[in-house]
C-alpha cells in the first residue's frame, strides 16, 4: 500500500526560550537527524512560520538547516499553513489568503527557494468550502483535511476533488493516533491500522509525540519498516492514486475542532471573536500604515488562545488573557479614534472578567 506521513512542528505561542530549547533538543533535533540517516522515510513537513522564526532566533539554526537539507533533497515536501496557527476556516477568505502568503514568504527566508508547497493544511485538519476556495485561488494542488470532513462512504479520499478541481487528501486521524500512541507499538496493531486506512493512507504526525521516548521511536520505526509500505510525499501519493473521481464539498465534521475555537455556548469565545472582528476592522483599514499592529493581530489569531477557553484539559486563563493582550496591542497600534480604542479596552477587560467569573469550566 501507499503511505504518506506528514510531520507537524508546532510551538505554543507562550513558551519561553527555555521550553523552546527543550523542545528543540528532545524532539526537533533528533527528528531531523533520524530522517537524515533514513532517506527511505519520506513525507510532508508542516512548520508554521512562527516556529521557524523562534528556532532560528533562539539559537537552533542547526534544526532549520537540517530541515532545509531534507527539503532540498526531496525527502520532505513542505505543506503550507497559517503563519502563526490561526483557525483558517473561521476567517474571511481574504484573511485566509493573506495568512498563507505570509507563511510562505517567511519560511522562504529560512528554507530558501526549495520551500515550494504544493498543498496546505489548517490546524486540526479543519476544512470548509470557503477554505477550499481560498486554497484553490492561491494555486495549491491539494488540501489536507480530516477524513470526517469528506463523504463517509468514500475511503479512497485521494480520488475526491472540490467542484473547482482542488484535490482533497483525507488525513486518517485514527491511523495517526495508532502510530503516535504512547505505548510500545506492535507490528500486528500497526498492520491492522494500515489495513483499516485503505490502499492510500495519509496521516499527520506530531513530531513532539513521536520523539518523546527515543527507545519507543526506534521500536516504532522497526514496526513500520516491517510493513509493505511505499512511503512517499503528498504529491507523490496524489500522482500515483489520482483518478478523475467525483466532485464533493468539504464540511466541518460533528464534534470537530471548531467547537474548541468558537463554541456558540461559550461566553469567552463569543467575546474573543467580537474582539477579533473589531481588531481586524481597525488593522485592515490601513494595512500598510501600522505593520506592528498587523503583526500583533497575526499572533493573536493563534488557535491556542481560543482553545484555551475550551473545557479542561485545555482551559488556561493565563493564555486567554495573553491573547486578549495581543488583540488590545493590535487595536491600539492601529491608531483608531478614541471611541474605537475605548471599545478595544472594553473587550480586553470583558474577556478577563468572563474568564475570571467562569473559572475552570
Amino acid at each position: 500500500m501507499r503511505w504518506c506521513a506528514v510531520f507537524s512542528l508546532h510551538l505554543a505561542p507562550d513558551l519561553d526560550a527555555e521550553a523552546v530549547a527543550r523542545m528543540a533538543e528532545r524532539a526537533y533535533r533528533p527528528f531531523a537527524r533520524l530522517l537524515l540517516r533514513r532517506p527511505a522515510l519520506r513525507g510532508g513537513l508542516i512548520i508554521e512560520a512562527g516556529v521557524s522564526e523562534r528556532l532560528w532566533r533562539q539559537g537552533h539554526e542547526d534544526v532549520i538547516i537540517a530541515l532545509r537539507t531534507l527539503i532540498e533533497r526531496g525527502q520532505l515536501e513542505p505543506v503550507d499553513t497559517a503563519a502563526y496557527g490561526a483557525p483558517l476556516p473561521l476567517l474571511p477568505e481574504e484573511e485566509i489568503r493573506r495568512q498563507l502568503a505570509r507563511n510562505a514568504a517567511i519560511n522562504r527566508t529560512y528554507f530558501g527557494l526549495a520551500y515550494r508547497p504544493a498543498g496546505m493544511v489548517a490546524r486540526a485538519y479543519a476544512a470548509s468550502p470557503a477554505l477550499a476556495r481560498a486554497v484553490q485561488d492561491e494555486g495549491y494542488r491539494y488540501l489536507l483535511c480530516d477524513t470526517r470532513a469528506l463523504p463517509a462512504h468514500d475511503r479512497a479520499t485521494s480520488h475526491l476533488r472540490t467542484p473547482r478541481g482542488l484535490a482533497l487528501l483525507g488525513c486518517d486521524r485514527m491511523l495517526a493516533e495508532e502510530i503516535a500512541d504512547r505505548t510500545a507499538p506492535r507490528v500486528e496493531t500497526l498492520r491492522a491500522a494500515f489495513a483499516r486506512a485503505g490502499e492510500d493512507a495519509l496521516s499527520i504526525l506530531p513530531v513532539e509525540r513521536l520523539t518523546e521516548d527515543p527507545a519507543r521511536m526506534r521500536r516504532l520505526l522497526t514496526a513500520i519498516e516491517r510493513q509493505l509500505l511505499r512511503c512517499g510525499t503528498p504529491s507523490e501519493l496524489l500522482a500515483e492514486a489520482q483518478r478523475t473521481g467525483r466532485a464533493t464539498e468539504t464540511c466541518e465534521p460533528d464534534g470537530g475542532p471548531w467547537l474548541l475555537w468558537h463554541d456558540p455556548g461559550n461566553p469567552v469565545h463569543r467575546m474573543q471573536w467580537r474582539f477579533i472582528t473589531h481588531a481586524r476592522a481597525l488593522v485592515t483599514r490601513d494595512p500598510e500604515g501600522h505593520p506592528r499592529a498587523r503583526e500583533c493581530l497575526d499572533r493573536a489569531l493563534c488557535a491556542d488562545f481560543l482553545a484555551a477557553a475550551a473545557p479542561p484539559p485545555l482551559w488556561d486563563r493565563a493564555r486567554i488573557e495573553r491573547g486578549a493582550s495581543l488583540l488590545l496591542e493590535s487595536a491600539l497600534g492601529a491608531l483608531g479614534d478614541e471611541e474605537e480604542q475605548a471599545e478595544a479596552r472594553f473587550y480586553a477587560l470583558e474577556i478577563g472578567e468572563r474568564a475570571a467569573t467562569i473559572g475552570s469550566p
